[in-house]
């Protein structure tokens, strides 16, 4: 199967030459590889330059504006950049960070995952992060949740949830909305992708967590179904409790400011059915 990667870039230089060989490296190579150079002020550009000299797949797009490094809209904005860029046909887009390492037959693996399967919609590999020496999975979500930082989409279900969201949540949004509208989500645990900072590195685990809180207002999960996912985020990451509280402080921000949601009132019943029913599965309960 064809497809084609859009990768922002914000300030890069240490993992961008290594995040284009990774993609160099792959035994089913894509059609284009479409950098968005985010307004850094790093050497970043100059080495895509380079690197575009050796690999002709690869199309630059620059963003002049200084924005701060940030998760949800910003990131989503600079992904649109370079699909408004596409120029070639494919089967299947990939969002993927410039801080990753991937096996090398990751989108071959993909590619046989989408043909197997014409209902899925979305598929990816696992997270894992260096600690002490050893790669050890990045536990900041479930593990049957594709990451925002590694998300490839089968063009058709990309079409049907009328793409991404400029928010943030847009990468749980994604998958709510593909199961929406029938299609399913694939989680390969043997292909485990290597990222080289920790989630949160720049902006702080609490902050990530109080916009994830911010996230599940938009998405209309409703203040009990955040309840529970902030208790759960408490008990399971560090710092613990403060994790939790900063979900929940993140929701009632939006509340209080009366964010605009994402999804229409229609998606949000359908979201918040389908969680309540994943949260009574774990706990052993069948409706």
């Amino acid at each position: 199967m064809e497809y084609i990667i859009i990768m922002p870039a914000y300030n890069e230089e240490a993992f961008i030459k290594q995040a284009i060989a990774t993609v160099a490296q792959q035994t089913l190579l894509p059609r284009r590889l479409i950098i968005v150079n985010d307004g850094s002020s790093d050497a970043t550009p100059d080495i895509i330059r380079q690197q575009m000299e050796i690999y002709p797949w690869i199309r630059l797009v620059n963003n002049e504006k200084k924005e701060k490094r940030a998760s949800g809209s910003k990131v989503v904005r600079a992904f649109y950049l370079g699909y408004n860029n596409i120029n070639e046909d494919y089967d299947f887009l990939v969002k993927l960070d410039a801080d990753l390492s991937l096996p090398t037959d990751y989108f071959e693996r993909v590619s046989s995952m989408f043909k197997a399967d014409p209902k899925l919609g979305i598929a990816g590999g696992t997270i894992v992060i260096e600690r002490n020496g050893k790669w050890v999975y990045e536990n900041f979500s479930d593990v049957d949740h594709v990451k925002g930082a590694f998300k490839s989409y089968r063009k058709a279900c990309f079409q049907d949830i009328k793409g991404l969201r400029t928010s943030i949540g847009w990468d749980t949004a994604d998958e709510l909305l593909a199961r929406y509208h029938g299609w399913s989500i694939e989680v390969d645990p043997t292909l485990s992708i290597k990222h080289f900072r920790e989630l949160g590195a720049e902006t702080g685990s609490i902050k990530i967590r109080i916009k994830v809180g911010n996230g599940m207002y938009r998405l209309r999960y409703g203040f009990l179904i955040t309840l529970i996912s902030a208790i759960k985020a408490g008990y399971l990451n560090k710092p613990y409790i403060l994790t939790g509280l900063g979900v929940m402080w993140g929701w009632l921000e939006s509340w209080l400011k009366r964010d605009a949601f994402i999804i229409t009132k229609e998606e949000g019943n359908f979201i918040r059915s389908f969680r309540k029913e994943r949260m009574l599965e774990k706990l052993g309960i069948k409706k």
